[in-house]
């Protein structure tokens, strides 16, 4: 019996964003130079708190910023939405960094990783390394993991009209922008029963075309 795993990649796992949540896979991330400096490969999501924790991040080859192509995790919390465009800033992250983060393992995803990760931004080791401590602790509890900051740039309006030109079925409030979150197409505790309605009429209309089993793609 396969052993499911606290952290998962949202690809694939039968979980979505919830209405009105950003999904910036596929996004290009930059520095606050505007540098390019990579693309959002990936969402690696809490399957216990329902919440994105990491984005997971093909960095660019650049020789001005001595980086070199490979995939990292990057929490969540140290990206935010650009101001005016669709992409990704890093305004807290350094190249630096970047070079010191582990190349990211989906098979070794869990506790230990998360520690290397945080060591390289600062954190202490203190009450993780383990799931116990993990599920104790209050690890995410910290703004490395705030959700709130991906839309700290964007006013309502704005990110209603970059909801809107993205995805036609897909339109956000400010009480909805509370940062990614992940939830179960059906049957879900975690999230509003309209809203669950609501979204599984949208697929009844299209299931053939944006269904195809309960994965995302």
């Amino acid at each position: 019996m396969a052993i499911k795993k606290r952290l998962q990649e949202l690809r694939g796992s039968g979980y979505e964003m919830s209405k009105g949540q950003p999904d910036i896979r596929g996004w290009e991330v930059m520095d606050t130079a505007g540098h390019k400096i990579g693309k959002v490969h990936e969402l690696v999501f809490d399957t216990e708190a329902g919440k994105v924790r990491y984005m997971v991040m093909n960095v660019l080859d650049s020789k001005e910023l001595q980086l070199e192509k490979r995939t990292v995790l990057v929490p969540i919390g140290l990206a935010e939405l650009h101001r005016a465009h669709d992409s990704v800033v890093l305004p807290q992250v350094t190249p630096f960094q970047l070079r010191a983060l582990p190349r990211y393992e989906k098979d070794h995803l869990g506790p230990k990783a998360e520690m290397d990760i945080s060591t390289v931004f600062g954190r202490s080791h203190t009450a993780i390394g383990t799931d116990e401590a993990h599920s104790s602790a209050p690890f995410y509890d910290h703004e490395h993991f705030n959700n709130d900051n991906l839309l700290k740039n964007r006013s309502r309006k704005e990110e209603e009209k970059s909801n809107h030109s993205t995805s036609s079925d897909r339109q956000i409030t400010r009480d909805e922008a509370t940062g990614p979150q992940a939830y179960t197409p059906e049957g879900s505790s975690a999230d509003d029963e309209a809203i669950r309605r609501s979204r599984e009429q949208g697929l009844r209309d299209e299931a053939d075309s944006r269904r195809p089993g309960r994965s995302v793609d």
